[in-house]
């Protein structure tokens, strides 16, 4: 994630960044509301989408303690998006 960003935003709780190969990244820092991950998502989602030669690919970034309590959630919502949507997206835990 250290190459030029085509996109970044960086806040107490998150960070997002479009590299320049398209992947987004969201780096979760601080347990945060779902709904709030879910519009970080979609405004992601939306950005990437931007460059119709790209196929949308999308990173969550967790450290092991957020893994434990938020892991659930999120990998089910992940495979939700996998099925509905063009893309691929992954969670990644961060030791």
């Amino acid at each position: 994630m250290e190459e030029q960003a085509v996109f970044f935003r960086k806040t107490e709780t998150y960070r997002i960044i479009i590299d320049a190969h398209g992947v987004g990244h969201i780096r979760i820092i601080k347990r945060m509301n779902f709904r709030t991950i879910l519009n970080l998502f979609k405004e992601l989602y939306l950005e990437i989408r931007k460059d119709p030669t790209k196929n949308p690919h999308i990173v969550i970034h967790l450290s092991q303690s957020l893994c434990d309590e938020m892991s659930d959630n999120l990998r089910e919502f992940l495979l939700f998006c996998s099925t509905c949507l063009d893309g691929k997206f992954e969670l990644a835990v961060v030791e």
